[in-house]
């Protein structure tokens, strides 16, 4: 019987999308089938050195630019042409490339124009709400609304959180209603736990996002670390770039590790330093961490989380304007982490769903 060819596409915003892409990719081989890569920049370099293997094609990313400072949200406004047209640009593409590459399947991770008539296709996400800064909060429904009627393009959702009151996401995917083809296949995380490994390491910094914030945390960071003899493991999040930091000996840099050493390098650590975007969010909770969580400036999604696991008393939570590291580790003590819940295989048998679809 001929393996069902699946193209893999996660959006090129930041690392996370990929790296959750990558228990889902374990189980669609679990399960044999054929997968196909299909992103740009980072994201697709991280998928290549987790698969060399792989089959991949570049699917061009939505070339949203950043602010020094400011809101997300609000630099996102005056780019929303781009965003359609770009969306407008990956459905066409995706039209030949199921034609060229025999594709029977599409997984999609928040890029809203990869849907076809022609092969069954998955949205993936855990925004089906997006909060919105304070000056446009009356937009936000308006937005939920333009959402669902993209989800609903899809032959499936998928949810990586929860059903119900216990879940990681908050109002993100449990605010709004959800359209039926909508599946949780609970959190998807690329580590696990690991036993009888020895500490390592006092910290360790996992760096992520879009530039320049990721490099103005690493600049802070750096700043507050030279004076505090603690063990630290800094990952800059720049595969491809082997430039080397300046670094007192307590002190150590890699641009990238892959998923099985970034594991082993959490289980090994006694604390992270890290965004609090939701793939790191399940990732400390796969590995049961306590976790310092710095968002992204001006990111609702990642200030909204940051904020939630700390009224939890889960997480400490500060903002990058206000962050120090001495007060920080002075708190984390009194938060709990995360652990993650029995599955019951929810994915598999979700893959297994989709696989006989297509």
């Amino acid at each position: 019987m001929n393996r069902k060819r699946i193209l893999v596409a996660p959006l090129d915003w930041g690392l996370g999308h990929a790296t959750r892409c990558i228990p889902l990719i374990r189980e669609l081989q679990k399960q044999n089938a054929e997968v196909i890569i299909g992103s740009n920049g980072k994201p697709l370099k991280i998928l290549q050195q987790e698969f060399p293997e792989m089959e991949s094609c570049i699917i061009n990313g939505y070339g949203i630019t950043y602010r020094r400072s400011g809101s997300f949200a609000l630099a996102i406004i005056p780019q929303i042409p781009k965003l359609i047209n770009s969306g407008f640009a990956e459905h066409k593409k995706l039209k030949q490339l199921v034609k060229d590459l025999k594709l029977n399947g599409v997984i999609s991770d928040n890029r809203f124009g990869l849907f076809n008539n022609d092969v069954p296709c998955v949205f993936m996400t855990h925004q089906v709400g997006i909060i919105m800064p304070p000056v446009f909060k009356w937009a936000e429904k308006f937005i939920y609304k333009l959402n669902y009627r993209i989800m609903n393009k899809y032959d499936f959702c998928w949810v990586p959180d929860y059903e119900g009151t216990e879940n990681l996401s908050g109002i993100l995917s449990h605010k709004y209603l959800m359209p039926l083809q909508t599946t949780f296949i609970g959190p998807l995380s690329r580590f696990k736990k690991l036993e009888e490994l020895e500490m390592k390491n006092d910290l360790l910094v996992i760096l992520s996002g879009p530039e320049p914030q990721r490099t103005v945390l690493e600049e802070k960071l750096l700043h507050q670390l030279r004076d505090i003899n603690l063990q630290t493991l800094i990952v800059r999040g720049t595969p491809g770039n082997e430039t080397e930091l300046k670094t007192p000996s307590h002190i150590k840099s890699v641009s990238h590790l892959n998923a099985d050493e970034l594991n082993r390098a959490m289980i090994q650590s006694k604390y992270v330093v890290s965004r609090s975007g939701y793939s790191t969010i399940m990732d400390l909770a796969a590995t049961g961490k306590k976790a310092v969580l710095i968002p992204t400036p001006g990111q609702t999604e990642q200030e909204y989380l940051g904020e939630y696991f700390d009224k939890k008393n889960i997480f400490y939570s500060a903002s990058q304007t206000s962050f120090t590291l001495e007060k920080a580790l002075g708190k984390i003590e009194n938060y709990t982490g995360l652990q993650l819940k029995e599955s019951n295989n929810i994915l598999g048998l979700t893959v297994k769903k989709f696989l006989d679809k297509c």
